[in-house]
């Protein structure tokens, strides 16, 4: 299928939103193409925020800034690849990882959903983790916890988090517009077998809510990781990240209370957070909705709060609230929210891609932009419900409302 978008030239852009297509070339150091052609067709600000967090986990020959190997990072993200039926990230980064070191083997029995054979110990302990994280109820099992904080410690295992959301967060936006790589693109890089997505299963699956996830006797959970809660928690030379955070959100909550073991990368995801939490592209009560259904689809106990506090100022009624967190089919919905409900259960589930019915639909309603903006929320929320099922971040640790 082809994409959905064609680029968009700085000259099309308004003169005051230029600079943000400068700024995303100068990140990446090459023709804009992917995600961030699909972003500039909505907020050319949002496009850098993306182009500079992912810059910190493929920087491009120029000296790495995360602490996770090369290897691991390419392996994640053909894990993430395939789970989520993503073409254009698995076209990105496939030669990558085979420089890196991952195998051929490797490659292939993950592109035909085959059984990982062979594989180093790290390889086998970070399979485990991702899939844990992107399968059945969205959780790290303890033992698969343990080992992965013990061999990458806090901050390695913060930004390996990150890294799968990442590659999240972007594939949402990619599939939903059905973004291909160019021949040009193509001709740069080594021949490899591209990923196929299963067009069987385009259709959403029946909805079947998974077995609750096992709390303590108590239903608390203890935390996984230490907070950093205040400056104090932080060596010297990295305190100005923390009131960073502060100035973007006026605290640190949980979320960011994890992240900045890893500080840079903190900052860097609490940017691209701003226009998508404070910006009016999206309304109100389509932005809630987005939330509600992203948050019960990964399972998420500190997002479904947060959304549920949304849902309330959106006026979104009580009664579909429940419905959305039972899992049972929506009725009684209003035109806009049956196409944007469609949207979201169809990136969410099934092949992650969008039907040409559903796409057509959610641009007649909300426009490029818009859908766009719809895209990047469920991706943003995607890279937050890793990291918080992966650090058992509870909603209840909160002294106020929850926060992203």
């Amino acid at each position: 299928m082809p994409s959905r978008l064609s680029t968009i030239l700085r000259e099309q852009l308004p003169e005051d939103q230029r600079r943000f297509h400068d700024a995303v070339a100068a990140i990446r150091r090459r023709p804009i193409s992917g995600p961030f052609i699909v972003l500039l067709n909505s907020s050319p600000d949002l496009a850098a925020r993306f182009a500079h967090l992912g810059h910190y986990f493929h920087a491009r020959g120029q000296a790495d800034e995360s602490i996770v190997s090369l290897r691991v990072r390419g392996f994640i993200a053909l894990i993430g690849a395939r789970a989520l039926d993503a073409p254009y990230e698995w076209s990105a980064w496939v030669n990558w990882a085979l420089e890196a070191g991952v195998t051929q083997e490797t490659v292939d029995a993950i592109r035909e959903r085959r059984p990982l054979r062979g594989l180093t110990a790290e390889e086998a302990l970070v399979r485990d983790f991702c899939i844990q994280l992107l399968t059945d109820n969205h959780r790290v099992r303890d033992a698969t916890y343990g080992a992965a904080l013990h061999h990458f410690g806090a901050q390695g295992l913060v930004e390996l988090t990150v890294t799968l959301g990442y590659f999240g967060m972007i594939a949402f936006p990619l599939n939903a517009f059905e973004m291909e790589m160019t021949a040009e693109q193509k001709g740069l890089r080594t021949p490899f077998e591209p990923l196929r997505v299963d067009e069987s299963a385009a259709a959403i699956p029946a909805a079947s809510a998974p077995a609750p996830y096992a709390r303590s006797a108590t239903g608390a959970v203890r935390p996984r990781l230490s907070r950093i809660a205040g400056q104090a928690d932080m060596p010297v030379e990295h305190r100005h990240y923390f009131d960073r955070i502060i100035r973007s959100r006026g605290r640190v909550c949980g979320p960011f209370q994890v992240l900045l073991h890893s500080p840079d990368v903190a900052e860097r995801v609490a940017a691209v957070g701003e226009p998508i939490l404070y910006d009016t592209l999206l309304p109100l009560p389509a932005k809630a909705l987005t939330w509600l259904i992203t948050a019960r689809e990964f399972d998420c106990d500190y997002e479904w709060a947060l959304a549920e506090h949304a849902a309330q100022k959106a006026g979104i009624p009580d009664a579909l609230v429940r419905t959305i967190g039972r899992r049972e089919p929506l009725t009684g919905l209003d035109d806009e929210q049956q196409v944007l409900a469609d949207l979201c259960h169809q990136l969410l589930r099934g092949n992650h891609h969008l039907d040409d019915a559903t796409y057509r639909a959610a641009v007649a309603k909300f426009g490029v932009p818009g859908t766009v903006r719809v895209a990047a929320t469920i991706g943003y929320f995607a890279m937050h419900a890793v990291v918080l099922n992966a650090f058992e971040v509870n909603p209840k640790e909160e002294k106020s409302e929850p926060l992203l």
